[in-house]
């Protein structure tokens, strides 16, 4: 068999499927589910594009950001709709209103995450929102290029290996692209993606209508993983302490080899826009008080183009520098390490033939880890009410109720917060 780029440090993202003209390459799952290229020999013409274009044997150009913000759009709907504080929304709106076209990632009928493209506003609630699992590329970079050959002003979203998969397969740069990377803690297995949504249908005896990895119903720092079912009228919800998908992601016990060996980490970028979460984001103002419900983008300008463009979007920005960046999204910096359990996860999984059942034990709470868990995310003010044995009471009660106990509140406002819950 012959191999693209080193095995172990294939990002999956395709950007030789759409090179080869001779459709001799596939995208087949490994043993944990993760997609590699294969090539098929009977079509291959051993023209070598397929490696000479791979961003794993290329030096990838990245750019240091010019400006560093952290903000949320001013539309308190997409704000709350978004995973963040709605940064990609209003970065692709404009696009969309000259005419444009939009890729990101979105959940197909069977739920499965795919790069696809919208033309409309509307349309653009499908890629809002992260989706902690690998996407399927397919063509979209063929796609992409055609639009752009066309004219059209072009907008691509997905993480930094598959922007620099897009630019890879371009070879050239064009007027009218736009990028917009991320922040990336690693791509989970869509392998263990399939298998959490089987043990959830089987579990509710319902098939899955419709997921959101980041539900802000309790807090936007919460993780809180939110689905609704087709027949029956109730829903489940589970944040970073209750869901055992969110939890096995941000354990890293499934996510891709090559995640924990990126080239991408680093504050050097590969795109016009990168944004993530402003974790620990410290409330400034009255207008930002209600910041660690609603949610707190970070946005890194890295291209001229960007920095003419910031300006005019509908984000309510502050202005930071990059060693704030660094403090708040550890990724920016250091590459995500494999759990210590890895291995054992994945042998217990490849043993057993009770699917998600058989590793469920990983991703079992432990009493003792909560706050530890938690502090790393939570502002200074918040985290007195992790230090008294109260957290199973509170984790689901209002964020409003939240922020009463954690404020420097006199008896009487606090009286009045009652009052309006």
């Amino acid at each position: 068999m012959i191999e693209i780029c080193d095995n172990k440090s294939c990002t999956g993202c395709m950007a030789c499927v759409n090179v080869c003209t001779h459709n001799a390459i596939s995208m087949q799952p490994d043993d944990e589910g993760f997609l590699r290229p294969e090539i098929s020999q009977d079509l291959c013409r051993d023209c070598g594009l397929c490696s000479k274009i791979c961003p794993v044997n290329l030096k990838v150009l990245k750019a240091k950001p010019l400006s560093v913000y952290s903000g949320w759009s001013k539309d308190d709907s997409i704000r709350m709709a978004s995973s963040s504080g709605g940064a990609f929304t209003e970065i692709a709106r404009p696009i969309l209103e000259r005419g444009g076209v939009v890729f990101g990632c979105a959940l197909d009928s069977d739920l499965k995450a795919v790069h696809t493209y919208v033309e409309s506003m509307e349309d653009l609630t499908k890629l809002r929102g992260s989706k902690y699992v690998q996407s399927y590329i397919g063509d979209s970079y063929r796609q992409a290029k055609k639009f752009l050959v066309e004219g059209r002003e072009v907008l691509f979203s997905g993480t930094p290996c598959q922007i620099a998969g897009l630019k890879a397969y371009l070879r050239k740069d064009y007027n009218n692209l736009w990028t917009v990377d991320l922040i990336c803690h690693g791509v989970p297995s869509p392998l263990m993606y399939e298998e959490y949504k089987s043990y959830i249908e089987s579990k509710y005896n319902d098939k899955i209508k419709d997921i959101k990895f980041r539900s802000k119903k309790v807090s936007w720092s919460y993780y809180g993983m939110s689905i609704t079912f087709r027949n029956n009228s109730r829903s489940y919800y589970g944040n970073y302490f209750s869901d055992p998908y969110i939890r096995g992601f941000l354990r890293d016990y499934f996510l891709r080899p090559s995640c924990h060996q990126c080239q991408y980490t680093t504050e050097k970028r590969v795109s016009d826009f990168t944004i993530a979460d402003w974790w620990k984001y410290k409330q400034l103002s009255k207008k930002d008080k209600d910041c660690y419900h609603k949610g707190v983008s970070l946005i890194l300008v890295n291209s001229e183009k960007a920095q003419n463009a910031i300006g005019g979007l509908g984000l309510d920005l502050v202005k930071k520098n990059i060693e704030s960046a660094h403090a708040t999204n550890e990724c920016l910096h250091t590459c995500t390490r494999p759990s210590d359990k890895r291995c054992a996860f994945w042998l217990d999984y490849k043993k057993n033939r009770s699917g998600f059942e058989s590793v469920i034990k990983y991703m079992t709470p432990q009493h003792t880890n909560y706050k530890q868990d938690i502090l790393k995310r939570i502002p200074n003010t918040d985290r007195t009410l992790y230090m008294v044995g109260m957290f199973d009471r509170i984790i689901n009660l209002p964020i409003k109720f939240v922020n009463i106990l954690s404020g420097k509140y006199s008896l009487e406002k606090i009286v009045s917060k009652f009052k309006m819950l």
